[in-house]
């Protein structure tokens, strides 16, 4: 059987993180299907890619396969594997169905305040938008953040986001990744620093207190601390950056 080619008027969209053996989801392992047509890229060691409905082949770095939409496949990665698939889309459908992209990236004034708590996903999404709309202004926090071609496009990970934090407020099943570890990439090309942390902190309470008020906000906050101080922990190592309240 001829291997798929992708149809030549699609462009790329969004883009899972990095996975490992350790961090693939549990979703990817098993046997699933996508509803768009998508690619696995292989960086680091090899991938095993079975098609349940036709043959499988072993990839290694520098590899890809194209995914055909409605497909039945899993992956099986070796221990030093590192790869990520790539999804694609028709030129004139939204990056992420259902997420539009902010008018623009830039304000110069104070966001309105939502007069509600972050208890439904659509306030949780505005939350997450607002958040990396003030990261994209910041001179600190910008450069880790470069949605431009050949990374994670901006809508995409605004919704991945979003996801997690449906997660932790919603309690919305089937978020596995650890969210922690899929930065670890970023720290190894540009290392993190205790000012990093302060300013990702100090943007992310400024957002939420802009915008809502109630128990899950709270909640937010709180989570977003902790998670700072576990990552700085794991990254910088023990002690060598606190959150202010914790000083």
């Amino acid at each position: 059987m001829a291997a798929p080619m992708l149809p030549v008027q699609l462009v790329e969209a969004r883009r899972t993180p990095l996975f490992d053996f350790a961090t693939l989801p549990d979703a990817l392992a098993g046997s699933h299907r996508t509803t768009v047509w998508a690619e696995l890229r292989v960086q680091a060691g090899s991938v095993r890619y079975v098609d349940l409905e036709g043959d499988d082949e072993r990839l290694v770095a520098g590899e890809s396969v194209v995914i055909v939409p409605g497909i039945e496949h899993q992956v099986e990665p070796s221990s030093d594997a590192q790869f990520y698939v790539q999804f694609f889309r028709e030129p004139d459908a939204p990056m992420v169905p259902g997420v539009e992209p902010p008018a623009s990236v830039d304000r110069s004034g104070p966001w309105m305040h939502r007069g509600c708590d972050l208890d439904t996903e659509d306030e949780i999404v505005e939350m997450v938008t607002r958040q990396y709309v003030d990261v994209g202004q910041d001179d600190l926090l910008q450069p880790y953040f470069n949605f431009g071609p050949g990374f994670i496009d901006w809508q995409a990970h605004i919704r991945s986001v979003a996801d997690y934090w449906c997660h932790v407020l919603l309690y919305a099943p089937g978020y596995d990744i650890d969210v922690i570890e899929v930065h670890r990439h970023l720290h190894g090309s540009a290392p993190f620093t205790s000012e990093l942390f302060d300013r990702w902190l100090q943007v992310f309470h400024d957002t939420v207190a802009g915008g809502w008020v109630g128990p899950k906000a709270t909640m937010a906050n709180k989570r977003a601390t902790g998670m700072a101080w576990a990552m700085a922990q794991r990254f910088l190592g023990h002690g060598v950056w606190r959150p202010a309240d914790r000083r």
